[in-house]
């Protein structure tokens, strides 16, 4: 059994192969030119062959990063993750700052930083006393790990005394 994984594992895709791999992977999520570079190489000892395909899925428009931009940022935003840390995965996935910039830009109507921020502050601090320094530090180190700006933090926490000072 242990040598029918290796044989396996040995196999080299050709051509075909690696078109069919990466359309199957595109078929289920958007993935970054990078992202599909990794996931190719390991298949095949010939490099050429996997920028061919890979260069075939951009001219065809299965692929394209302006696309998985977009995409990237409306999701993480939606899941509550701020611009700070969707930039960082971003440019992780090998997505040049041009077009994390303009996918920022597209969805600009779509986003609300201030919204999201005070959504997740009164989520995180519903049974916490926000009086509390220690408190006021977990749900700030909460919100710096999400990848928001302390800038925002810091309103968003104003906005929230607002709130419940009220």
């Amino acid at each position: 059994m242990w040598q029918q994984k290796q044989k396996s594992k040995s196999k080299q895709f050709d051509e075909s192969a690696l078109r069919v791999k990466c359309i199957e992977l595109l078929a289920r999520r958007e993935y970054s030119y990078v992202e599909l570079e990794r996931k190719l190489l390991p298949l095949t000892e010939d490099e050429a062959l996997v920028y061919k395909v890979l260069d075939w899925m951009v001219e065809y428009s299965y692929q394209d990063d302006k696309r998985f931009a977009n995409m990237f940022v409306r999701s993480r935003a939606v899941s509550g993750y701020g611009p700070i840390r969707i930039r960082l995965e971003l440019n992780q996935k090998g997505i040049k700052e041009y077009l994390v910039e303009n996918a920022f830009e597209e969805n600009a109507a779509e986003i609300n930083w201030s919204d999201e921020v005070d959504r997740l502050i009164e989520k995180k601090s519903k049974n916490l006393d926000m009086q509390d320094m220690k408190a006021r530090s977990k749900v700030m180190g909460y919100m710096q790990r999400r990848g928001f700006s302390l800038d925002q933090i810091y309103q968003g926490l104003d906005r929230h005394k607002e709130k419940t000072s009220v």
